[in-house]
């Protein structure tokens, strides 16, 4: 997969770069990173909070990928 620009690229090598955007009712608060502008959230205790995935066909791919890649590294570690 080819990054879409050079902000994405500089995040998958050396990771995001968060700045604190918001804080909710809720004690979690909104990081955004900035360089490639992805958003996550972070709990009371600075945990990051997983985001759910609306679809369930995407959900099931990443589940089969999951799988695959456990079952060629169990290949792999055998052989």
């Amino acid at each position: 997969m080819k990054p879409t620009s050079d902000n994405a690229l500089s995040c998958a090598v050396f990771g995001h770069n968060y700045v604190k955007s918001e804080t909710s009712p809720k004690s979690s608060t909104e990081l955004k990173c900035c360089n490639c502008g992805t958003v996550t959230h972070t709990d009371s205790k600075g945990n990051f909070i997983e985001t759910k995935i609306a679809s369930e066909e995407i959900q099931s791919t990443l589940r089969e990928l999951y799988h695959l890649r456990l079952r060629l590294s169990r290949l792999i570690l055998s052989s």
